[in-house]
């Protein structure tokens, strides 16, 4: 197969910039809100589908970040501090 040279390449915004920027908003709302949100109040605040908020708690939570609280999702560091 061969290689096309970088110049001829059309480069296109990575997919994972999307993803993240999805995660750090959801992580700055979260910020706001220590006693968490709901996946529903998560996507009516940012106006993202409910599919794409979904995928982005769902990798917020893999990765630790945030935590469930019955149906609400916490920032792990605001959850482990006292108060």
């Amino acid at each position: 197969m061969r290689q096309e040279p970088d110049h001829f390449r059309i480069h296109r915004p990575r997919a994972d910039s999307a993803v993240e920027q999805r995660r750090c908003v959801i992580v700055a709302l979260l910020r706001q809100h220590p006693a968490g949100l709901t996946a529903r109040e998560i996507c009516e605040a940012t106006g993202v589908s409910m599919n794409l908020t979904a995928s982005a708690l769902s990798g917020l939570f893999t990765r630790s970040v945030l935590h469930k609280r019955g149906h609400r999702y916490v920032l792990a560091a605001l959850e482990e501090m006292p108060g």
